[in-house]
């Protein structure tokens, strides 16, 4: 065969561009086909002991044996989650740092001073977790055992009455924003600083309503400080499932604490799709969901595309609301 001098010295550099092609798109895949080879962040922001904390734990223990890895616990408590949010959205996109989102990502880009970048387009969704609803509480002297009573009730007092919340922004704050909008019930709002504050506060009388977690108002109702008349979420709560939802007199009502896992923009999709599959599977035990409604959180899965609409859908509720019920933050 004859060589042509020509073809072979060009060739030869074509054909050394092709393998260093070949090899580096080996080396940029070959993180993802083994991931994950290391242990793995999970960035939470709330105190140990909380539900936040609690499900970062169960669903940390149980991806890490599942993905062979440790999942380590990163909890930076702060500035209501923005803290957490703003460490975990500057993360390097590689799959190894999550996040335990929550309505911070929808609701703090309403602030006043909000944070200096789009929560929603700092993050990609991986897994929906669960719904924490509320429970609607009345103290004791409310002579109301309904919705439609609490409603009626309000419209006949002069002044109306006060509800209570751990602070402006927060979802038990946009509950009773969002009840009196519906519902048309003269209601004040009056923040405090911090859950155990507000839930003091009904309890003394020194405001009529709160919506309070359920794991913080459950306790108070078996004991006859508080009367339950409903929860917040879309339907009944398995915790409480005797207490119907607010929806159920307001039909379109629906204020809950959203948990799912989120990881930085620019995540490798095949990163995303190996935590989410490992997610349904682990929210199929039926260990980890007593464990999760324990807290007062109904299990509830949706994969990428699905918690991505949900939490689109969230923040357009909150906007409206804001806009509507003319919400100003200091």
């Amino acid at each position: 065969m004859a060589f042509n001098l020509r073809t072979v010295i060009i060739g030869l550099p074509l054909l050394a561009l092709g393998c260093a092609s070949a090899f580096a798109q080996s080396s940029s895949t070959r993180g993802i086909t083994d991931y994950p080879t290391r242990p793995l962040r999970l960035i939470t922001g709330f105190l140990p002991g909380g539900v936040s904390d609690t499900i970062a734990r169960v669903i940390g223990e149980q991806l890490g044996e599942h993905l062979g890895q440790r999942v380590v616990i990163d909890g930076r408590p702060g500035a209501g989650g923005v803290l957490s949010m703003s460490i975990a959205a500057e993360a390097t996109p590689d799959g190894y740092t999550l996040y335990l989102g929550q309505p911070v990502i929808t609701i703090s880009r309403l602030f006043k001073n909000k944070p200096s970048f789009d929560p929603i387009a700092a993050f990609a969704p991986v897994s929906l977790i669960g719904i924490g609803p509320t429970m609607m509480t009345v103290h004791p002297s409310l002579p109301v055992n309904s919705v439609k009573e609490l409603i009626a009730y309000a419209k006949s007092q002069p002044g109306g009455l006060r509800f209570g919340s751990s602070g402006a922004g927060t979802t038990n704050h946009f509950a009773g924003e969002l009840f009196r909008v519906m519902s048309g019930a003269p209601i004040t709002h009056i923040p405090y600083r911090g859950a155990a504050v507000n839930v003091l506060a009904v309890v003394q009388g020194e405001i009529h309503i709160a919506f309070l977690p359920l794991l913080a108002a459950i306790p108070q109702v078996k004991s006859g400080k508080l009367k339950g008349l409903a929860v917040s979420s879309a339907k009944r709560s398995q915790a409480v499932p005797d207490l119907p939802a607010v929806a159920e007199t307001l039909p379109g009502y629906e204020v809950s604490a959203w948990y799912g896992i989120v990881v930085p923009a620019k995540t490798p999709k095949a990163a995303i799709a190996r935590l989410d599959t490992e997610l349904a599977k682990i929210l199929q035990n039926p260990v980890v969901v007593r464990r999760l409604e324990s807290q007062g959180v109904d299990v509830e899965h949706l994969n990428p595309a699905q918690f991505a609409a949900y939490i689109r859908k969230d923040a357009a509720r909150w906007d409206k609301l804001v806009k509507d019920a003319g919400i100003k933050f200091e």
